[in-house]
């Protein structure tokens, strides 16, 4: 009796084992996921950024050519 009762909270051990190993592979994705999105969101706005210049460069010679034509 006693050794089933061993060989039960080992078990019991084990699996508590496994289970903290499954939540910190767990934390590990999600902190890998959380960096990936932060990648993408920084590329994403860098490219934002770099076609709201070539917006305001096309709009500054739009304006220098109206201008230009009025003289």
């Amino acid at each position: 009796m006693r050794a089933r009762q061993l060989e039960y909270e080992a078990l019991l051990v084990k699996r508590s084992d496994m289970e903290q190993m499954m939540r910190e592979h767990l934390q590990t994705m999600e902190k890998q996921q959380r960096k990936k999105d932060e990648e993408l969101m920084q590329m994403i706005a860098k490219q934002q950024r770099k076609k709201d210049e070539e917006h305001q460069k096309i709009m500054q010679e739009q304006q220098r050519n109206l201008v230009e034509q009025r003289d």
